[in-house]
């Protein structure tokens, strides 16, 4: 049974939202990393993390998502000990995969992204860690 790793939230702007996270949620701010369509912050540890993703544009996947469903819970991401066997076994479990392949996540981390194709919209990510 996979174990929760972390909440993606998709939000506008990271240095607008911070403030929330920090104060009203209390979760501690803990770093951030840019990728080529995304900024991500990590806030919170051990048991409640949060991803904050920012996009670096409106024609990315996360400013496409922002765009038809506004700010909000993007993806919820489990923690599996292999992303590869996870994305061929996603389709036997519902799940469409948006991933054809593994790739390299935040953090040193691989991941992998399956659509469990609900009305909610909100994505699974498959987590490994180095």
């Amino acid at each position: 049974m996979p174990a929760i790793h972390h909440l993606g939230w998709a939000v506008r702007s990271i240095d607008v939202a911070r403030e929330h996270f920090e104060t009203a949620l209390g979760l501690e701010f803990r770093g951030e990393e840019r990728h080529p369509d995304v900024r991500v912050a990590f806030f919170g540890a051990g048991l409640v993390t949060v991803e904050l993703l920012e996009p670096l544009g409106d024609k990315t996947d996360v400013g496409m998502f922002i765009a038809a469903r506004g700010e909000g819970i993007h993806h919820l991401a489990l923690k599996v000990d292999d992303v590869a066997a996870a994305l061929a076994d996603a389709p036997r479990n519902g799940f469409v995969p948006v991933d054809a392949a593994p790739h390299r996540g935040s953090r040193g981390t691989v991941v992998g992204m399956v659509d469990p194709r609900r009305p909610d919209g909100v994505l699974i990510q498959y987590v490994q860690e180095p």
